[in-house]
């Protein structure tokens, strides 16, 4: 009941009602948070992927599904207050995979850039416990996609990368803020959607983890990444 509570609180703040404090009582274990995951899944729409990520190597991999209606192309305009963005690689499924069978890279055919749109429906989201943010689909807002371009073997620990606001880098890394390698990634995805016996669908976006850590960006600013060998990805903030 209370996860089903925190749920209608934070659907309620996607639709522009007040923030959910960060004092809200989390769910109790990663479990409960992907429940309240995926009734604000049910409410906002249909999958359009996952993201996925872990803090370091040795964490275990957390992930969020994805609305449909957030993922969105190279190029957008966002209004409204300053956001935080980070750069990172998406990934296209290229068939269905049952949530018995464990995700392997064969199962993707497109790559693609995408800077993630940092939002929370929490207010005092810095103090906010862990599993909160995680049930708020891990604070995503908004996935902005380049251009795909087939897959193809990557070292992911060595893929460069680098993000500019209005023509000025910001950030330029290899691997940085890559935790462990991608497989170790998937696997986490796997173990996930085979305990709550959940498939995945073909045309699905995996987004991988911030190879540039979070940078907030203002409004007026434009936002440009770049992944060497596989394109660039922009947005703009509208002042």
């Amino acid at each position: 009941m209370a996860d089903s509570r925190l749920a209608t609180l934070l659907l309620d703040a996607w639709k522009g009602a007040a923030p959910v404090p960060a004092g809200t009582i989390p769910p109790a274990d990663p479990q409960a948070a992907y429940t309240v995951q995926s009734e604000l899944l049910a409410a906002l729409g249909p999958r359009g992927g996952w993201k996925v990520g872990a803090a370091n190597p040795s964490a275990t991999p957390l992930s969020a599904p994805l609305p449909a209606t957030c993922l969105l192309p190279s190029g957008t305009a966002f209004a409204g207050a300053m956001r935080g963005v980070e750069l990172e690689l998406a990934l296209r499924l290229g068939r269905d995979v049952p949530a018995c069978e464990a995700l392997r890279r064969s199962d993707f055919d497109a790559m693609l850039p995408a800077i993630e749109v940092v939002e929370t429906r929490l207010a005092g989201w810095e103090q906010a416990p862990a599993l909160l943010k995680l049930a708020d689909l891990q604070t995503h807002g908004a996935l902005i996609l380049g251009e795909p371009i087939p897959i193809s073997e990557l070292d992911f620990g060595a893929l460069e990368a680098e993000l500019r606001m209005d023509g000025e880098v910001v950030a330029s890394t290899r691997g940085a803020n890559t935790a462990g390698s991608l497989e170790w990634l998937l696997d986490g995805l796997s173990q996930r959607l085979a305990a709550r016996g959940e498939a995945l669908r073909q045309g699905e976006i995996l987004t991988t983890g911030s190879l540039t850590g979070m940078l907030f960006a203002a409004p007026g600013t434009r936002v440009l990444g770049r992944l060497a060998g596989i394109g660039e990805v922009a947005l703009r903030f509208e002042g």
